[in-house]
C-alpha cells in the first residue's frame, strides 16, 4: 500500500518530510511504501519572482524521492516552470494541483478553478505530458459541486491518458474540507482505470482508518490529520518520551532548514539552481542547535512550529495549561523550556 503524506502549504516542508521518512523507516508496516510531496508552489511565482516561492521546493538528499507539486492556470507559465524544475532539480515526479479550494486560488482559475473549463484543462495536461519525461500526476476533487460529479468522472477518464497517477479528494469544491467523503467515486474510478495509480484522500484520521477505507485503491493520503502527527503514516503508537523527542527534533530540524535556506538564497541564481542541503549538513546544524552552540534567537521557526505543536499535544493529559503558554514562547529557547517543564512534570525521562 502506498502511504502518502499529502502536500500542504506551510506544512510538508523539507524538515517535516525528513521527520516523517525517519519515523516511517523505523515503524512503517513492511509492505507499505511512503510517498512524499513538496508544499504546493505557484508556477507564476517561480517564473516571475522565484526568491518568493523557491523555499517550497527545498529538499535534502535524504528526501530525494519527493514529488514537486505546483499550481497555476496559464499553459505557457506552467510549462516554463515545469521544464525548469525538471532540468534543475530531478524530482521523482511533478504534479499539477487542480483541487485546492482556496477562494484566492480559485479566483485566478488555478486549483479547483481548473475544473470550470475541463476541455481547456485537458489540453493543458496533454501539452505538459508531451514535453516532459518526469512522471506527471494530478491532484483533484470529485467535482465543483454535486451537479458536476459525473462530468468530473468522465473528465478524469480522459485525463488519465496524460498522467501516471491521480489522487482524489472525495469531496467537492463547495464542500471544501467538511461533509461526506464520497469514496465510492474514487473506488469506481479505479475500476475504470486499473492501469492508473489512484490514491484516495479526505477524512482519514488514523493509519488504521486509512487502511479500512483503502478499498481497491493503490494508496491512501492523509492530510489535515497528518499535521503534527507523523504517527498517522505507521501503525506505531509512541510513548510520551517518543513524542517529546519527536517534537524537539522536529523543531530543531525546522530551525536548521531555515538557517540553511537563508544561506542558500543569499547566493541564489535562478539561471542555475537553489543549492539544496544534505541530510548530514542539516543533522550537524540540528545538533549544534540542540546543544546551544548556535544562536537561533532570531529564527522564525519556533513561531511557525505552533501549527504542528498543538497537534502533537492532542491526547496528552494536562496539556491545557501548556497550550496557553505556547503563544508566549516566541523563540527557540523559551519554547524548549516550557516543553521540558511540561514533559518532566508528566514524569517523562528527557
Amino acid at each position: 500500500m502506498k502511504i502518502c503524506l499529502a502536500p500542504m502549504d506551510g506544512v510538508t516542508d523539507c524538515a517535516y518530510r525528513i521527520l516523517c521518512k525517519k519515523i516511517f523507516e523505523q515503524h512503517g508496516a513492511p509492505d507499505d511504501e511512503l510517498m512524499l510531496w513538496t508544499e504546493f508552489m505557484s508556477a507564476d511565482g517561480y517564473v516571475h519572482n522565484p526568491p518568493g516561492v523557491i523555499k517550497h521546493i527545498q529538499r535534502s538528499d535524504y528526501d530525494h524521492e519527493t514529488i514537486a507539486q505546483i499550481f497555476w492556470w496559464n499553459t505557457d507559465t506552467l510549462i516554463s516552470c515545469i521544464l525548469d524544475i525538471e532540468k534543475k532539480y530531478d524530482f521523482a515526479g511533478i504534479e499539477l494541483n487542480m483541487g485546492c479550494p482556496s477562494p484566492k486560488i480559485m479566483k485566478c482559475a488555478a486549483g479547483s478553478g481548473m475544473l470550470k473549463d475541463k476541455q481547456k484543462t485537458l489540453d493543458i495536461l496533454k501539452e505538459i505530458a508531451g514535453k516532459i519525461s518526469t512522471p506527471f500526476s494530478l491532484k483533484t476533487r470529485i467535482g465543483l459541486s454535486q451537479d458536476d460529479i459525473q462530468e468530473q468522472f468522465d473528465f478524469l477518464i480522459q485525463a488519465s491518458k496524460y498522467v501516471t497517477t491521480i489522487w482524489v479528494h472525495g469531496r467537492t469544491y463547495k464542500q471544501s474540507h467538511a461533509g461526506e467523503v464520497r469514496r465510492d467515486f474514487i473506488y469506481d474510478l479505479k475500476k475504470e482505470l486499473p492501469e492508473t495509480i489512484i490514491i484516495g484522500n479526505g477524512g482519514l484520521r488514523t493509519y488504521q482508518d486509512g487502511l479500512d477505507k483503502s478499498g481497491n485503491l493503490d494508496g491512501i493520503m492523509p492530510a489535515q490529520w497528518a499535521i503534527g502527527n507523523p504517527r498517522i503514516l505507521t501503525p506505531h503508537t509512541p510513548s510520551p518520551a517518543e513524542v517529546y523527542e519527536t517534537i524537539i527534533y522536529h523543531l530543531s530540524l525546522m530551525t536548521a532548514c531555515e538557517l540553511q535556506f537563508k544561506q542558500a538564497v543569499a547566493s541564489y541564481d535562478h539561471s542555475i539552481w537553489l543549492k539544496q542541503p544534505t541530510l548530514a549538513q542539516l543533522e550537524d546544524t540540528t545538533q549544534q542547535i540542540r546543544s546551544w552552540a548556535l544562536d537561533v534567537s532570531q529564527a522564525h521557526s519556533p513561531i511557525e512550529f505552533r501549527k504542528y505543536l498543538f497537534r502533537y499535544l492532542l491526547g496528552l493529559p494536562n496539556s491545557k495549561d501548556l497550550k496557553k503558554k505556547i503563544p508566549q514562547a516566541r523563540d527557540y529557547a523559551s519554547l524548549v523550556g516550557i516543553l521540558e517543564e511540561f514533559f518532566e512534570g508528566m514524569g517523562t525521562q528527557i
